[in-house]
């Protein structure tokens, strides 16, 4: 089972610097850390980017754990071995499954691109 994350794609991370002075190069600058931005690093297409929150525990023998953050781009083309959001009518939820072994009326619904597993637990 998986649960729909609201995501708002219209904040971006404000972007920091440091101010350019003239004189002798500041030490303290130079290979300083650069910031990491999220949003940047997992998300191509925000627009049809969208975050689950996985539920269950039937697929932590392939890294994918209960409370895990599926990050899906629905613009992407399923490939056989891509794992993928689908909606289960039956059950009248989304399900995460492999394509190639997904039942042949299964409505695929976007595809995985990256799992964010939280190792400790605020």
């Amino acid at each position: 089972m998986l649960d729909y994350i609201p995501f708002d794609n219209s904040t971006r991370a404000p972007q920091e610097g440091v101010s350019v002075h003239a004189g002798f190069p500041n030490a303290a600058t130079d290979g300083g850390p650069i910031a990491l931005n999220l949003h940047q690093l997992l998300i191509r297409r925000p627009v049809s980017t969208f975050l689950f929150r996985i539920s269950g525990s039937e697929w932590s023998r392939y890294g994918v754990f209960d409370g895990d953050i599926a990050v899906i781009d629905r613009s992407l083309d399923s490939r056989p071995a891509d794992l993928i959001i689908w909606w289960h009518a039956d059950h009248g939820q989304f399900m995460l499954g492999r394509r190639q072994a997904l039942p042949s009326d299964a409505a695929i619904w976007g595809c995985v691109t990256s799992i964010i597993h939280q190792t400790r637990k605020a």
